[in-house]
Parts: C-alpha cells; sequence; structure tokens
C-alpha cells in the first residue's frame, strides 16, 4: 500500500484492487476494501452486486473511489481499443471492396470484438430526412467525453445527431390527409434512413462499419434516496481524487426552480410549463409572459466548462447550482439537465432511475452504463410503485375538460384530441360504475379488487382492447415528445395550444402502466391488481368557519379512484437488468437480503454482508423479555393494547432514560400505538416523572412538523452537554436564556418517541450524544389488514411453488425485520461512537429465527435477558464506563483550553478604553498593557489614543462583574486602519478570551468574538483540543447595540 498526495494536500492511500489503481483519502477499513473489491469485480464483468455494509463504515466513499477509479481505468482501455480501431480501418479502408454494410470485422482489419462485448459501440450518425427537406444540424453533447483537465479528445466524441421530421403532421397521419370517411389509424411514420459522416457526407458501409465498432466511456448514475442525500454524496465526492470528473445533479422543480411566483407555487411543473408556452417565450419574457431564467439565459449554463468558469471544479450540490443560477440568472433545472448530458457521473434521487416515466422525462440513458443505488433497502417498494399509479375520477374529469378545450383550437391533432376525451369521460364512468360491487373494509374505505387479466377484459369489452389502447399511447407519446423537444430545444414553429402539465403526466402514466401490464404478450398482466377504491373525503364547507363549539363545519362525501397496485417488482426492473452494465444496490441495512433477487428478478452474483468498523466493546446490544414489575413483554397487537404492557413499557422506558444520558430514540411499531403510550402515561403521571428526566419530543404524523420536531431535539441535547460541561466545573448557568438556573433544574438530554418507517428511522444522522441508546419497541410487521398488503401476500402464495419468489408469510416477515433494521442503525455513526440497542420483545429470545433477520453486525453481538434487574445492570456498567470516558476527555480538553487560554493573556493583554462621548464619528482605542482594566476617557483622550497608536476597535460596554459574564456590545465606528486588538482573558479559568476585530470591506465594521467555550458542545470542545486551538470564531455586521455569543 503506497501514499500520493492528494487534491486536497492531504495524503491518500493507493491500493491496487484487482488490477486498478483505487487512491482513497484514508485508510481504508477493511469493510471499504471488501465493497471495493465486489464493485470493481462486478464492472469489469458486467455482474451485478449486492452490498451491505454498517452506517458509518464510509460505504459512499468506498463507492465512489473503486467506481471512479474503475471508469478512469476503462477510460483508458477504451481510447487504445479506439485508436487500434481507427488506425487498423484507415490502413485496409482502402483496400476493402465497398458492395455492402456487412463487411467482416477481419475484412476491414479491425480488432476482434470478443474481449469488449461489454461496452456499448458508438451509434453511428443517422438522420432522418423528408422529401425537399433541409438538415438542420443540432449541437449535441458530448456525453461520453471524459477528461481531467479540461482538454477534450475527439476519439470520444459521440456523433452529433441530426435530425428532420418529415412533417407537422403526427405519427400515423400522413402528410396529406385522406379523403372524407377513410379511417386514420395511429401508425408509425415511416421513414428513410440516411447515414452521414460529420460533414454531412454519406458514408460507405466500411466507414459505417468501423465507426460502430468503436467504444464509449460507460457513464455512472449514482441514485440515492432523498435530494439531502445526494448532498451528502457529493460532500464525500469532494474528498477524492476524482473530484474533477465531469459530473451532474438530476432535481426537481421542487428544488430547482428560482422563478420568483412559480418557486412559491404548490405544483411547480404545471407553473413552470404554463409559464413557458411557447407562444409567450417568443416574446418579450419581461413584458408578455415567459420565464426570462429559461430563455434569456439558457446558453450561459449548457456545458462542463461553463460550469467549471464559475467556480464549481471539484464537486458540486444542487444547492451550489441554484446558488449560480440566482447569481447568474439561469435557470438551474433545465441547466442541470444539459450538465448531466456530458458528465461522467450523475447523481439522482434512485426514484429517477426506476421509474420509467421519469426516466424518459428526464432523458435518462441507461444502456449499457452503470447504476448505482445508494440506501437502497427500499428498492423493491419504490419499483413496485413506480410501475403502478392511482388516479380519481376528479382526475379524469379534469383531464376531460383539458382535452375538449384544447381540442377545438388544435387543428393538427383535433381528432387524436377528441380521442383522448372520449377515454377520460370513459374512465370517469367505468370507476363509478363499481360501486354496488364495493366490499366494506373500515368505517369509511370500500374496495373492489379485479385482476390485471379482468381489468383488462373489462375495458376490453367497451371496446377499450390492446390495441385501442397501444393507439391511445402512441398520441399521447406523440405529443409527449414533441412539446418534450420543443420545450428543451426552444422550438419556435409550433404556436398551437398543449395539453396541461397535469392532464399529460395522467394519460401518459396511466397508458404506459397499462403497457406494462400488455408486454411480453400479456405476461404481466397478472402481475397487478386493479383496485377501486371509495373513500369518504372531509372538507370544510365553503364559506363555513367554525361552529360555536369550535368545530369545523365539516362536509363529507364519497370519492371513487382507481389503483392499479403492481404486486411485482421485476416489471420495471427488467429493462433496467437487460439495459445496463452493472446494478449496485447497497445500503447500510439491506438485512433481511433473502428477497432482494426473487422480488427484483436480479442474477446478484456478487453479495457482501460487511462487518461493522466499531470495536465490539463500543456497543451494547440485548433483548430484554419482562419488565421492571415482571410483566411479560410481547409485542403483538392484542397485548400491546393492554394497560399493563403499556405501563411496564413506560416504566422501563423511565429506567433506560434514568440510565442513559443525552439523546434516547424509542422506536415503535406504530403511530397508533405511540398515540396510546402518550395518553395513557400522560394519565397515570408517568410522562411528567419522564419529562423532569429528558425532554420529550414525539414524531408527528404531520410531516411538516418534522423540523420543528428535530429542533427540539437537538437543542436539548445541547442543554445537556452544556450542563454536563459546568457541572464538571463547577456550578454555572445553563444559558443566557434560563438565567439562575442549575444544571440540576435541567432534563439530562432528549428521548424521541418515533415510529418505524418514519421520518426518523429513515437516513437521519443521530451521532454520538444524540443517540447514545436506541430502543426498539415489538417488531413493526406491516398492517396485516391493508389491502395492499394482503394482496401482495396472496400474489406471493401464489407464485412461490412456481417461481423463486418467497411465499407470503416469508416476504410478510422480511418486510417487518428490514424496517427494525433500519431503524436500530440510527444508533452507533462511525468509528469513535458508543451506544447501546435495547430491543423490547421476548420473541426474539424464543425465535432465533427473528435474530437471524437481525444485521449480521447486531447479531453477532447481541445477548438476551429473561429478567429486567441484570439487562439494567448491564446497561449501566456500560454506559458508566463511556460516560466517565467522556467526562475525562471533557477534562482534559478543558485544562488545555484553559492553558493554552493562559498562556496568550499572560503573553498579550490589554486595556479596554471606554467613553461616554465616543460616537459613530469617533472610536474606542485599546493598547497593550501589562494587566487588563477599563478606563474612562474623554473624546479628545480617545481620539488622542486612536492617532498614536494607529488601531481601532469598537466601543465595549464596561466589564460585567459576573464571572460568567461573555457578552460584548459593540457600536459601529468609522476604523480608520483595519487592525486586531487583543483584548485579553478577564477570567481565564473559564476561558473568556475575547478580541474585537474589524474590518474596512464594504466600509461597515465587523466584529468577532473569539472564546467562550462555555457555549460549545462537548463535540465542539473536543474539536478545538485536537486541533490546537482554544476559541471558535463567529463573525458578523454590527448594527447599533449587537451582541456576539
Amino acid at each position: 500500500m503506497a501514499t500520493t498526495v492528494g487534491p486536497d494536500g492531504r495524503p491518500h492511500y493507493v491500493y491496487t484492487i484487482s488490477g486498478v489503481r483505487v487512491e482513497f483519502p484514508a485508510k481504508a477499513y477493511p469493510s471499504q476494501i471488501a465493497m471495493m473489491d465486489k464493485v470493481i469485480r462486478g464492472l469489469q464483468r458486467g455482474q451485478h452486486c449486492l452490498l451491505e455494509s454498517p452506517t458509518g463504515s464510509g460505504k459512499t466513499l468506498a463507492l465512489l473511489c473503486a467506481s471512479l477509479a474503475w471508469q478512469r481505468a476503462e477510460a483508458e482501455n477504451v481510447r487504445k481499443f479506439n485508436e487500434a480501431v481507427e488506425a487498423s480501418a484507415r490502413a485496409n479502408l482502402k483496400s476493402v471492396p465497398i458492395q455492402s454494410a456487412d463487411a467482416t470485422e477481419t475484412q476491414l482489419g479491425l480488432p476482434s470484438s470478443a474481449n469488449w462485448n461489454t461496452r456499448e459501440p458508438i451509434k453511428s450518425e443517422s438522420v432522418y430526412l423528408a422529401d425537399n427537406s433541409n438538415v438542420k444540424e443540432e449541437s449535441v453533447s458530448d456525453m461520453s467525453a471524459f477528461y481531467s483537465d479540461g482538454n477534450s479528445d475527439d476519439d470520444f466524441k459521440m456523433p452529433t445527431k441530426k435530425r428532420t421530421k418529415m412533417s407537422k403532421s403526427p405519427p400515423g397521419r400522413p402528410a396529406i390527409r385522406p379523403a372524407a370517411g377513410t379511417a386514420v389509424k395511429m401508425e408509425d411514420v415511416k421513414k428513410e434512413r440516411v447515414t452521414l459522416s460529420t460533414d454531412g457526407q454519406v458514408e460507405s458501409p466500411a466507414e459505417q462499419a468501423f465507426i460502430q465498432r468503436k467504444q464509449r466511456i460507460p457513464k455512472i448514475f449514482f441514485g440515492t434516496r432523498t435530494h439531502k442525500q445526494i448532498t451528502q454524496v457529493v460532500k464525500e465526492f469532494r474528498r477524492t481524487v476524482y473530484c474533477n470528473t465531469p459530473m451532474g445533479v438530476l432535481a426537481s422543480r421542487d428544488h430547482t426552480c428560482i422563478h420568483p411566483q412559480v418557486s412559491r407555487s404548490a405544483n411547480k411543473n404545471e407553473g413552470c410549463k404554463t409559464l413557458n408556452d411557447r407562444r409567450l417565450a417568443r416574446q418579450d419574457p419581461q413584458q408578455k409572459g415567459g420565464c426570462s431564467y429559461r430563455w434569456q439565459g439558457k446558453e450561459k449554463l449548457k456545458t462542463q466548462g461553463q460550469i467549471r468558469s464559475y467556480g464549481l471544479d471539484k464537486g458540486w450540490d444542487i444547492e451550489d447550482l441554484v446558488s449560480l443560477g440566482r447569481r447568474i440568472r439561469v435557470c438551474p433545472y433545465y441547466g442541470s439537465r444539459d450538465l448531466a448530458e456530458q458528465a461522467q457521473i450523475v447523481f439522482s434521487p434512485y426514484n429517477y432511475l426506476i421509474d420509467p416515466k421519469v426516466r424518459r422525462s428526464m432523458k435518462i440513458p441507461i444502456d449499457k452504463n452503470v447504476i448505482i443505488l445508494d440506501e437502497a433497502h427500499n428498492i423493491e417498494d419504490c419499483a413496485r410503485e413506480s410501475a403502478g399509479g392511482s388516479w380519481s375520477q376528479e382526475d379524469f374529469h379534469l383531464a376531460l375538460n383539458d382535452c375538449e378545450k384544447i381540442g377545438n383550437r388544435h387543428p393538427t391533432m383535433e381528432r387524436e384530441i377528441d380521442q383522448l376525451a372520449q377515454f377520460c369521460s370513459y374512465m370517469m364512468q367505468w370507476i363509478g360504475k363499481h360501486a354496488p360491487k364495493m366490499k366494506s373494509v373500515g368505517f369509511d374505505r370500500e374496495v373492489h379488487v379485479m385482476t390485471g387479466t379482468e381489468f383488462v377484459a373489462n375495458l376490453s369489452v367497451d371496446g377499450y382492447g390492446p390495441e385501442p389502447l397501444a393507439e391511445l399511447k402512441k398520441i399521447i407519446d406523440y405529443i409527449f415528445s414533441e412539446q418534450l423537444e420543443s420545450d428543451y430545444n426552444d422550438k419556435e414553429e409550433n404556436e398551437e395550444p398543449q395539453l396541461s402539465a397535469v392532464t399529460q403526466a395522467l394519460l401518459e402514466g396511466f397508458l404506459m402502466i397499462v403497457d406494462l401490464m400488455l408486454s411480453g404478450n400479456h405476461v404481466r398482466r397478472d402481475d397487478y391488481r386493479a383496485v377501486v377504491v371509495r373513500t369518504v373525503e372531509r372538507k370544510q364547507k365553503k364559506g363555513a368557519g367554525s361552529s360555536f363549539f369550535g368545530k369545523a363545519n365539516i362536509a363529507s362525501q364519497w370519492t371513487y379512484a382507481l389503483n392499479l397496485w403492481c404486486l411485482n417488482s421485476a416489471v420495471v426492473m427488467q429493462e433496467i437488468k437487460e439495459s445496463t452494465r452493472s446494478i449496485i444496490v447497497t445500503s447500510g441495512t439491506l438485512s433481511p437480503m433473502a428477497s432482494y433477487q426473487s422480488e427484483l428478478d436480479i442474477d446478484f452474483k456478487l453479495t457482501l454482508e460487511a462487518n461493522h468498523v466499531i470495536p465490539a466493546q463500543r456497543v451494547w446490544i440485548g433483548t430484554i423479555s419482562q419488565g421492571p414489575k415482571n410483566s411479560l413483554l410481547n409485542g403483538t397487537f392484542k397485548v400491546t393494547g393492554t394497560f399493563e404492557y403499556q405501563d411496564e413499557l413506560g416504566r422501563l422506558l423511565l429506567s433506560v432514560c434514568q440510565t442513559i444520558p443525552h439523546g434516547v430514540l424509542c422506536f415503535l411499531p406504530s403511530y397508533s400505538l405511540l398515540e396510546k403510550l402518550v395518553a395513557r402515561w400522560q394519565d397515570t403521571g408517568l410522562w411528567q416523572h419522564l419529562s423532569t428526566l429528558k425532554t420529550i419530543v414525539c414524531e408527528s404524523r404531520d410531516s411538516r412538523d418534522f423540523e420543528e420536531t428535530l429542533k427540539s431535539f437537538y437543542s436539548a441535547i445541547e442543554d445537556s452537554e452544556n450542563a454536563l460541561s459546568c457541572n464538571l466545573n463547577g456550578s454555572c448557568e445553563l444559558s443566557d436564556e434560563s438565567p439562575g438556573k442549575k444544571k440540576s433544574d435541567f432534563p439530562s438530554g432528549a428521548v424521541m418517541l418515533a415510529v418505524c418507517r418514519g421520518k426518523v428511522s429513515e437516513g437521519l444522522d443521530f451521532t454520538d450524544n444524540n443517540a447514545r441508546a436506541v430502543v426498539c419497541v415489538g417488531i413493526p410487521f406491516p398492517n396485516f389488514k391493508d389491502t395492499q398488503v394482503e394482496l401482495k401476500r396472496q400474489y406471493n402464495d401464489k407464485l412461490s411453488a412456481t417461481t423463486p419468489l418467497l411465499n407470503g408469510s416469508e416476504w410478510y416477515e422480511i418486510q417487518a425485520f428490514r424496517a427494525l433494521n433500519q431503524a436500530l442503525g440510527r444508533c452507533i455513526r462511525h468509528k469513535a461512537d458508543w451506544g447501546a440497542i435495547l430491543l423490547v420483545d421476548d420473541r426474539f429470545a424464543k425465535t432465533p429465527r427473528y435474530v437471524n433477520q437481525l444485521s449480521k453486525w447486531v447479531r453477532s453481538s447481541i445477548r438476551h435477558f429473561n429478567c429486567f434487574p441484570p439487562m439494567l445492570n448491564s446497561l449501566k456498567e456500560f454506559a458508566d464506563n463511556f460516560v466517565a470516558e467522556d467526562a475525562a476527555s471533557l477534562i482534559a480538553s478543558q485544562q488545555q483550553l484553559i492553558l493554552s487560554t493562559q498562556q496568550e493573556s499572560q503573553s498579550s493583554t490589554a486595556m479596554v478604553v471606554s467613553s461616554p462621548y465616543f460616537d459613530r464619528s469617533s472610536a474606542a482605542a485599546a493598547v497593550a498593557v501589562s494587566s487588563p482594566q477599563v478606563v474612562n476617557v474623554s473624546e479628545d483622550e480617545g481620539n488622542s489614543l486612536l492617532s498614536e497608536n494607529d488601531i481601532s476597535v469598537v466601543e465595549p460596554s464596561p466589564v460585567k462583574t459576573n464571572p460568567r459574564s461573555h457578552e460584548m456590545n459593540a457600536t459601529p465606528v468609522r476604523p480608520l486602519y483595519s487592525k486586531t486588538v487583543p483584548v485579553a482573558a478577564l477570567h481565564p479559568q473559564e476561558m473568556k478570551a475575547a478580541p474585537v476585530r474589524h474590518s474596512l470591506a464594504g466600509k461597515k465594521p465587523f466584529a468577532t468574538l473569539l472564546g467562550n467555550s462555555n457555549k460549545l458542545s462537548l463535540s465542539q470542545r473536543k474539536l478545538a483540543a485536537e486541533n490546537g486551538s482554544h476559541y471558535f470564531q463567529f463573525t458578523g455586521p454590527t448594527s447599533g447595540n449587537s451582541k456576539f455569543s
């Protein structure tokens, strides 16, 4: 293992893995080396990988370095191959008779393709010509250029595409309309295909042959679960030596729109499309409509060279792009799509890669490319959801109105739009006519279920069989492609009205899913269930406020919807696995891994369950069967509803919170149980007792409250850290907002009551003190009575005898443990972390199969406790050891801080000069003296000091006698010079060093407070000590009297 210096100036470690040189920004953990080996071997062989590596083990960094190192090596192989192809072809071209395009590789003297069969040939340029048409060349981005120095190489360019259309008529309608009464069928337009060279000349068959043999470098699509996680991945990307690889980020308009009005609208897609109506966009965007960010600045952000010129050359995320878009007034949404075309690695949410509708809309090419799906533990659900959909009667009604409004004003497609309108009308009636067949599945919900075959047959009876539906899909595909091309390429010749984005999305989505059902000779039909649902919708009456008793005047009405539920993830994964070079599925919590291969129908040749990087002694994992009063803790639905269980669980959680400092996460199987527990504990007084120990925070069903919930939790943890610090130093105030209260008056941290499968359990980072313990109550099985869950269980039971699918019970169990493992992963986030995991359910001790469903790093360290006292003693011993370790570390870091502060105070002290006469036109002054003191001077004396010492400072308020005070009030002044004036630590034992600094930038004074360690969290102090620094710095403009703390 060698080392080299990375772009950040730090040493990078060099590994040779499966023949590929990999540079890594740190010494790799064994789990990282194992993962990189699997990734590289999978990419080399064109195989698929299923890789689990626990959170905190550096999984994302390993994925990036391995895949990009392989891509760099592959680029060199492709370059050599293409050079050989071109040289051989040129040498032998003249000797080959040009008779047909079937000249063999041997005739052309080309290298054998036997060893290159996993690379995609660069397609020859093609153009579609109509009679008397002029070929207009479009500039197409070079999607395969790979460079590290900003220079491109022609050998890696994808040929420029040139395309013209036969006519303005849609496919299926001839350029000349048929005679009246002639039936018109939507058929593919037959185009004459002619191949041109890059200079527009017709190529010989031999020339076409060697161009088609040239290879391109596979692009990497790196998908993760959320947009927020993309930011974390890009942060890791910046750490690598591969950070100058051309990159792109794809995101929705919700995250990229910067238009002042559209960005605040509820439906940004519809708002953007309406604003960019071509008839308006061609006119003055400022005066007559159109988005100026889209149309006026579109050429500013189209190439990798441009974004590098703006300073985003070594990794950027969507927030960086949005900020740049605001600065140069360019639309980040369309800019990101242009940049992605030229990128060699593209980051996006992974549903963009899975969902065929999104792939088409975003123009994502997956053929022979690499797809990495990180945090993909929910990939089965994502694939099924992408292949299904839900549409209400009201949706079809709005689409009908839109079609009727547009059809009369669309001369070239009036009949086609009318066909769509008729279909929308039919679907409205079809959904409603199933009301008599519905069965109740709840007090406000009824359903009628059909197999996919029954659904298709039902439509066929009414004239919408496979062929008519295929014709409708051709219509909507044509409309979509025309609008997409026009919107993306700024076509101006078509001023016809367009269907709304909502209508297009509805019809395209519905017809694409029906097309999936009918694909492969209709073999996918019974992978679907068509479910008509009637539910009660409650809305406040128009113009009605609250009643006298405070209850809103609510109107209830039945609403109808059609759901097409896909029960087989392989429906959408089939195209992906057949098109891509490799699919790499990875997460920190893939376990149980048994279902992925059968559910996705992907042969994962390479699999990995990596160990955790944390030493075993830093994590405590146990199960408990009985509570403090010896009541059995069995988390089945029947038992959890009893007061005995709820009270026993409350007492257990209370004991854990008494034992574990700072943050505790308690995960429950459902919101309904959470609400029952809260109500019961408030009635019994346990809630009040628990709240004196820790701040109680509950995850809400309403996602809008999520950020505020997290803020409350983190704030309570910070207070507990500060309280611990004060306790080690002696009595002190916890914070300025709570004067006079001591550490003992405050809860020691926070407990979060959350739900498995909720937002708290999915991907959030509760590092260090934020989660010193995770308590998981019960086993989070999906709702057994949920219609979709029930249908999936039945589907698997039916097919498990003849296919590799797990039976319904096995599938159902795996869903529970996958959610459980995801919740357990919130604890232990890095190698130096420590924490406890407690599984509260007697079934873990009774059923070994349940333990085997846990992640490898969990099941290898688990201990079973039947009785509560031994468990609590073991947990307390574990926690006390690490609390003592943290306290010793904190005391050592504080002593280091004190020593550093004292040394600075001795070497550089200052006198603080104050005067009531100072104002904005004058300045306070300070000079270095042997000891700090406060001196009142007149205005003339102050100005004299200022002149004599050539210094300028803000005027501090009189020094307080309270030894815990650390505030400094600053009045804006006009300094004569920019100079730092040291103000001595007034109380070194409490680290109160507070130099004040001025800056002349923009002629606005700035003040910086350095120090005040009591306001720093424990982790911040540790970081300061590790960096040899005794202060943190906060800078901000002064305005009137400002506090810096």
